[in-house]
């Protein structure tokens, strides 16, 4: 698999959340509720199961620092840069509500740009690790757009400045893939910062939204993610490049 298909496929998932909204899913939260969920349990599995312990091998103990980093990091984007944000359709008008909408485009773009980042240095570091991240990105993409895009209706930007919000968190993802290469960072602290925002997007923003689902709904969809998750990395045996 090549980083010059994969980021942009990645990148047309949060057009794609962008669009559902858009066409046929604001006023009907359950679906995106849904797939939240399976994201959850599957970015859950594969930080704990694979992305933590490919930081530590490639860059030592003192990568979890940079786990801690990345957790801190993406809550300072999400509740720092853009008050009153949460993922999932957006209800509330607040006021000075234009304003609000582009400090959440501006929060969501800095976390597509990591995003990318990750599908980057996953794949450098071989194995299946590439694989198995890529789908953790594309799983969230999906629901991630449709956040962004709901923000922009409620906000009054109309439909088509809804779709442009999903697509700018699309266009960052594939800036922040590239960079990746160009600035060669170390993969060390590019995994350790992956693992901390896929914790905190796991935990903190898709298994809220998943749980607003009543009985045993929210609790089947983490179980399919993580279940997703076992399949790809049987069938995707971890063998790191030579």
């Amino acid at each position: 698999m090549h980083l010059y298909w994969l980021a942009p496929i990645a990148a047309v998932a949060t057009l794609l959340g962008g669009w559902l909204v858009v066409r046929f899913l604001h006023g009907k939260a359950s679906l995106m509720r849904h797939l939240s969920g399976v994201a959850a349990g599957y970015l859950v599995a594969v930080t704990l199961g694979r992305v933590i312990p490919e930081a530590v091998e490639s860059g030592g103990e003192s990568m979890m620092f940079w786990a801690l980093g990345g957790f801190l990091v993406v809550h300072l984007i999400e509740h720092g840069i853009s008050p009153h944000f949460h993922y999932g359709e957006e209800s509330h008008s607040h006021h000075g509500s234009a304003l609000t909408g582009v400090l959440a485009l501006v929060g969501l773009s800095l976390h597509s740009f990591m995003d990318g980042m990750a599908i980057t240095a996953a794949m450098h570091r071989g194995g299946n690790l590439g694989t198995l991240v890529f789908l953790g990105v594309l799983l969230h993409r999906i629901p991630e757009g449709a956040t962004i895009s709901s923000i922009f209706l409620v906000r009054g930007f109309g439909s088509k400045g809804a779709i442009a919000a999903a697509g700018t968190l699309a266009l960052t993802a594939i800036l922040g893939a590239l960079s990746q290469d160009l600035l060669n960072i170390p993969l060390g602290p590019v995994l350790g910062l992956t693992s901390g925002l896929g914790l905190y997007v796991a935990c903190a923003d898709l298994l809220p939204e998943a749980q607003k689902e009543k009985g045993w709904k929210s609790s089947l969809g983490l179980a399919l993610g993580v279940a997703i998750f076992v399949i790809t990395a049987r069938l995707a045996p971890h063998v790191h490049s030579a």
